[in-house]
């Protein structure tokens, strides 16, 4: 059997954020992506290699010739030898550049300590170098925090119009019940007048026809509901034999409640909020500063490669050597055409974030005139349904009297006039909401404006 569950707006936004599959692998996938980072910071923690090497060489002698075998075990023979080590090696990269090599054989004889320093002095030197991929890295972080931001705010958006499109498929079916309902007491009293032999039969023709429309028009509104209903299911990801139910006051309190916040709205304000919280203004942001990273990258590529390098030996025997090794490349464009490409992606990152400036100021502006006027339209819309019910009234009330030569033709037309002046004004009532929303998109603050009302503090989502 169909449940029947009523439905808020808060509830939806939470059943979306728990069931909505594009979004749940969205926050999975952080888990990967918080990985990445942590394997990132540890550039410069220091790498332990331990090694442990175990051979048997065979050794034959005959006719001045010695044969070896290394690794293997081959029985027989004149002579056999067993080896193994043990070897731990470390390398350490500083933030410098400096690297740091050791290896050490604990269970030999002699030379068991060997290490190795290498300094870079041009090419590779520096904080800022060593660090950029690290701080790459981080920059990739909140990018992926943005995207996932980004979803989340589309996601409820979403779930904002689908909310909207139920309440708005189920008022409908309400204004066609009820215009339904009139229609059949206006045929049923219009029946009794031509049994009584007040009216000619032929008058019950256009009286039944509008009831036909009334009920033809009934079965589209079930059905738009059945869609609206439809497509919230699949918002929030079950398949579950369910349909969902708006309170009765629903589109008034929403109505109200935006029209109040609509009214607290400044352009300038929206547009400084909007620079400040747009995901895809921070991430032109982030992208400019990733390709700062690269062009400072593709500069140092254009050095001389010079290292100071000294490396030696601990044990019986040391050794020791210290000296300068020097390299570049010459008749390679890579490097220079890496500088330029680098260079040129910079300046085109500027341009692209003052466009998105500009066409977010725009943006802004013209969803908060559209709220503005959409609401307009609501005003004017209820003055007309007002005005449509009151007309509708007096011709009833004048043509049950028979006075005031109201036709029969007139009430269905005024019956008519009605219903299309309370879709109209639904219609406006949901075209404000849905602005609103729109607007919240635009300006990037959907999850602030609903941040109170659901969870959005869990892990998966940081």
């Amino acid at each position: 059997a169909v449940r029947c569950a009523t439905l808020n707006r808060m509830a939806l936004l939470s059943l979306t954020l728990e069931g909505n599959r594009e979004l749940r692998n969205q926050a999975l996938e952080r888990i990967v992506q918080r990985q990445q980072l942590a394997a990132a910071e540890q550039t410069f923690s220091p790498r332990f290699t331990p090694t442990i090497r175990a051979d048997a060489a065979r050794s034959q002698f005959g006719g001045g010739v010695t044969n070896e075998i290394p690794g293997s075990l081959l029985l027989g023979g004149d002579r056999t030898d067993f080896d193994q080590e043990v070897r731990l090696d470390t390398a350490l990269t500083t933030r410098l550049g400096t690297r740091f090599e050791v290896g050490l054989t604990p269970f030999e004889g002699g030379q068991s300590l060997q290490f190795r320093v290498s300094q870079p002095l041009l090419r590779g030197f520096g904080r800022a170098v060593n660090e950029a991929p690290v701080n790459q890295a981080r920059l990739g972080k909140t990018r992926n925090q943005l995207a996932l931001r980004g979803t989340l705010i589309d996601t409820l958006t979403t779930a904002i119009f689908r909310y909207n499109d139920l309440i708005n498929a189920q008022a409908q079916v309400e204004i066609q019940a009820q215009a339904l309902e009139r229609r059949q007491q206006q045929l049923d009293i219009l029946q009794a007048l031509v049994q009584a032999g007040r009216r000619a039969p032929i008058d019950l023709f256009d009286p039944e026809r509008s009831l036909a429309d009334a009920q033809r028009n009934l079965v589209d509104a079930r059905n738009q509901l059945d869609q609206a209903n439809s497509a919230l299911l699949n918002l929030i990801g079950t398949d579950a034999d369910l349909r969902f139910v708006a309170s009765v006051d629903a589109i008034a309190q929403l109505f109200t409640a935006a029209a109040a916040q609509v009214a607290t709205y400044e352009s300038e304000a929206l547009v400084a909020t909007a620079l400040a919280q747009r995901t895809d203004y921070r991430q032109a942001q982030l992208q400019r500063q990733q390709q700062e990273l690269d062009l400072l990258l593709a500069q140092d590529g254009l050095r001389w490669q010079l290292n100071a390098v000294a490396d030696g030996t601990l044990g019986d025997s040391d050794r020791s050597a210290v000296g300068l090794v020097a390299t570049r490349t010459f008749g390679d464009p890579a490097p220079e055409t890496s500088r330029i490409a680098s260079d040129i992606a910079l300046q085109q990152q500027d341009n692209t974030l003052a466009q998105l400036q500009d066409q977010i100021r725009n943006d802004v502006i013209a969803g908060l005139n559209e709220a503005r006027a959409s609401l307009l339209q609501v005003e004017a819309a209820e003055r007309a349904t007002l005005n449509a019910r009151r007309q509708l009234e007096a011709d009833q009330a004048q043509f049950r009297l028979g006075r005031g030569g109201v036709t029969l033709f007139q009430l269905i037309n005024q019956e008519e006039s009605l219903v299309n002046a309370q879709t109209n004004g639904l219609a406006a009532r949901i075209a404000f909401l849905n602005t609103v929303a729109q607007l919240e998109q635009t300006v990037g603050i959907t999850l602030e404006r609903w941040a109170g009302e659901i969870e959005l503090g869990r892990e998966e989502w940081q």
